[in-house]
């Protein structure tokens, strides 16, 4: 019977609120999107067993999800501003040296990118190839992916709408995209419970799938099915977060995409890189989605 009752209290009078600015108000995440903050937290408050275990399984979610990817994200002893301000000394050429140089420099800070950037020269290369060049991109919890623009070689006059969790990551986006002149969204949003509705020739979900499902089962499917996009480009780790080579990640990760779209009528290509598996997947919406 006291175990019962115990049972019963856990989760109960627990502010979600104060769970939420608890963890605003650390150095860690004070940058990420409070509503999904309140979303993981309203997750964890019905098995906490107080408002100090709340909060310390709503930042253990959010270190699988956001912070194990964004260690050393800044200048070596700097912050996000200072990164910002680099923009102002390059130019805004995307052939330029020496912003190729910034941008190489800043997505080898961010763990989902860094094991990008030695194959840039042809990893969009290889996916367009297949997909097509694309007018319109939106990019899905994209962390700074989209300062790998100057490898992707969009046409004149592309749009690029980015989506991520967190604040300084979305800044340094938009300045980014602001000082190449690309038309652009760059907005923090939580895209699993706000997915955008605006079609698209190529949506980008590298690396997100897995992300997602750790915040709940079922999640990347959800959101690979409300992307309207006709093509969606899907990639998974080959290697952890240490750098090792895991062979059977690529497998298993293969049985999870495929299960994900078992009975759609979607087309899928695989392309495998060192430490990258990319699908791509063709919905194959009309052309009259994109111009209406």
């Amino acid at each position: 019977m006291a175990r019962a009752r115990a049972r019963a209290r856990i989760g109960d009078a627990i502010p979600v609120e104060e769970v939420v600015r608890r963890v605003v108000a650390s150095r860690r995440y004070g940058s990420v999107d409070a509503a999904l903050i309140r979303r993981l937290a309203l997750n964890e408050i019905p098995k906490a067993r107080n408002l100090a275990d709340a909060e310390k399984r709503t930042k253990r979610r959010l270190h699988q999800i956001f912070g194990a990817y964004c260690a050393g994200t800044t200048s070596a002893g700097g912050r996000r501003g200072d990164d910002v301000a680099r923009f102002q000394t390059v130019s805004a050429d995307l052939a330029d040296p020496g912003l190729r140089a910034l941008c190489r420099d800043l997505l080898g800070r961010h763990a989902s990118s860094r094991e990008r950037v030695d194959v840039l020269d042809r990893f969009y290369t290889r996916i367009f190839a297949v997909s097509g060049l694309p007018s319109t991109v939106v990019d899905l919890g994209c962390g700074l992916n989209p300062l790998a623009l100057p490898w992707m070689g969009l046409p004149a006059g592309a749009r690029y709408l980015a989506y991520d969790i967190d604040k300084e990551q979305m800044a340094l986006v938009d300045t980014f995209l602001t000082h190449v002149g690309v038309e652009h969204v760059a907005e923090v949003r939580d895209v699993l419970a706000n997915p955008p509705a605006e079609p698209a020739d190529a949506a980008f979900l590298l690396k997100t799938l897995p992300c997602l499902e750790h915040q709940e089962a079922g999640a990347g499917a959800r959101l690979l099915r409300a992307v309207e996009a006709r093509h969606v480009v899907v990639s998974y780790p080959t290697r952890s977060l240490g750098g090792r080579v895991n062979k059977g990640m690529a497998r298993t990760y293969r049985d999870q995409l495929h299960a994900i779209i078992a009975g759609e009528s979607w087309t899928v290509q695989e392309i495998e890189f060192e430490n990258e598996l990319v699908f791509i997947i063709e919905k194959g919406f009309h052309d009259a989605e994109l111009a209406g």
